[in-house]
């Protein structure tokens, strides 16, 4: 299945780009964003991106980015400090909503592939019959790597300076694992 949507998103990109269009809609942009991210179960922390955005069609476009994600906290025991930190692989499809020669509306989805590095806390509690039993866990500690994916969702709004040169804000929810949601500020340079 996700070959087939792979490929499906592949070929409308390069069937639209046969279509007449104007050139101006049809340059790419180059992104550079950072911004705050919140991941479960309560870490903060700051996440970047950059993102290579091209125009399908007036009212679609593609991207694929790649983000760094670094949150940490002490979200269940203050004797150990838990991060997540994640490196993902996104690929994009906007839809464009609003448009005009000064700003852009933009949502859509997508499909991200995160490698993640993480340390978790659980409580661990006393059962052994033979000791007293005992109210108060013992928090232990877990490292963790792997490779997850999951869809992500995405909304944005730019607001064009120049010809070649945008600014904007970008909210996005990820579910790969745990849901980590970012938001902050981004500029964008068209080629």
């Amino acid at each position: 299945m996700r070959k087939l949507l792979l490929f499906l998103a592949l070929t409308a990109a390069i069937t639209s780009h046969a279509q007449e269009s104007p050139v101006s809609t049809m340059n790419g942009a180059l992104r550079l964003g950072a911004g705050y991210v919140h991941d479960f179960p309560g870490l903060n922390g700051l996440g970047v991106y950059t993102e290579y955005t091209l125009p399908m069609s007036n009212w679609l476009q593609g991207g694929i980015g790649v983000k760094r994600i670094m949150a940490s906290g002490y979200p269940r025991t203050s004797t150990i400090k838990e991060h997540t930190n994640a490196t993902t692989l996104d690929f994009n499809l906007l839809f464009v909503p609003y448009t005009d020669a000064v700003q852009a509306i933009k949502i859509g989805g997508g499909y991200t592939f995160a490698f993640y590095n993480t340390r978790r806390s659980y409580p661990v509690y006393n059962t052994n019959t033979n000791l007293p039993q005992s109210k108060e866990p013992t928090w232990v500690m877990e490292d963790a790597k792997g490779r997850v994916s999951g869809f992500s969702f995405l909304a944005e709004y730019e607001y064009y300076l120049e010809n070649n040169l945008s600014f904007g804000a970008r909210f996005t929810v990820a579910k790969a694992a745990d849901p980590i949601w970012m938001a902050g500020p981004f500029a964008a340079f068209r080629f």
